[in-house]
């Protein structure tokens, strides 16, 4: 199935999109505690993939929160990054509200909407997105944008670790892109046609594998769930052993991560093979968590527009949720 440009152009355009988002100068200071990142989707999963990279350089504990409800935890100490492409995502916007019920520093990522509509009345940050993207097809935007505001409220160097990788990115764009006959993400996408793809990642892009999981699920209309490793060893290498159905385990295999983790995730799929289970290993390749998990987000987004064009769905279509966000709306408007 062939797809128009705007598709192809919004996947291949997140390398530009994240240059764009980490090369902004962005004025904003704030004093807290800890950290709170509310989204939904794209939205969330930049706050997770900032979480991965941040464990290791900052003492601040940081939270992703995908709900209507701010825990009891956030207060007036807690730094709120509310993050919404279309600002207009009922669970965003509750949170958005009881940030500012209990005095939270706020600051918003998004293209509009009420959520813009709503900081500009209370005096609060905006950070603006350009219009005209899907939602999911924005992560490099909002990604980069999530990590210029932590670097620039002090909270590591990840803006500057990710304005350096853009080389480095564009370069597996290249290889894994739609021009390339020989691209790594489409031999891994004909692997997984006709199956459904279950993505474990090692624990330090943990986030990276539920993209591919929702890129699957969105992009590709199949049934996709994900985990990690070395939890993994703990309860699911049993499940493996029963019925499988046509699942298939795909792991994302950081090439430098610690020896201990790679020893337990190389045993882990030794373990399925005695089994009879043969798994799909993508190799990760990256100087540091930052460059793992942007090179794993990009393969995976590509290998969901392959499989997408392998069943014959159009990967824009995301019926199921207009529908049920009506559903919703005419039930909580009347």
């Amino acid at each position: 199935m062939e797809y128009d440009s705007k598709v192809l152009k919004e996947v291949s355009g997140f390398v530009d999109d994240l240059q764009e988002a980490v090369g902004k100068k962005i004025n904003i200071s704030a004093e807290f505690d800890n950290i709170c990142i509310c989204g939904m989707g794209a939205s969330a999963i930049s706050g997770d993939i900032m979480k991965n990279i941040a464990s290791n350089q900052t003492n601040v504990p940081i939270s992703v929160i995908r709900s209507y409800d701010l825990p009891g935890w956030v207060n007036k100490n807690t730094f709120v990054i509310v993050s919404s492409y279309s600002g207009d995502t009922r669970e965003t916007l509750s949170m958005y509200d009881q940030a500012v019920e209990r005095g939270c520093r706020i600051v918003a990522i998004t293209a509009g909407g009420e959520l813009a509509r709503k900081c500009q009345r209370d005096g609060n940050t905006v950070i603006e997105m350009r219009l005209g993207i899907q939602p999911r097809n924005a992560l490099g935007l909002i990604l980069g944008y999530t990590a210029n505001v932590l670097e620039t409220v002090g909270v590591g160097n990840h803006c500057t670790e990710m304005s350096g990788l853009i080389p480095n990115l564009r370069k597996l764009r290249d290889d894994i892109g739609f021009d390339n006959p020989d691209s790594y993400a489409k031999k891994i996408a004909a692997r997984l046609h006709e199956t459904m793809p279950i993505i474990y990642s090692t624990a330090g892009i943990t986030a990276s594998a539920m993209r591919w999981k929702h890129q699957i699920n969105e992009n590709s209309k199949m049934m996709s769930f994900c985990g990690s490793i070395p939890e993994f060893n703990h309860n699911e290498i049993v499940g493996w052993s029963g019925e499988r159905f046509k699942c298939v385990p795909v792991v994302l295999y950081e090439e430098d991560a610690s020896e201990i983790m790679r020893t337990t995730a190389r045993t882990s799929i030794d373990v399925l093979a005695e089994s009879g289970i043969e798994s799909v290993v993508v190799s990760i390749r990256g100087k540091n968590v930052t460059e793992r998990s942007l090179r794993a987000v990009m393969i995976g987004d590509y290998v969901s527009i392959y499989l997408a064009s392998m069943k014959g769905v159009d990967p824009l279509d995301v019926g199921p949720i207009r529908s049920l966000k009506k559903k919703i709306s005419e039930h909580l408007d009347r």
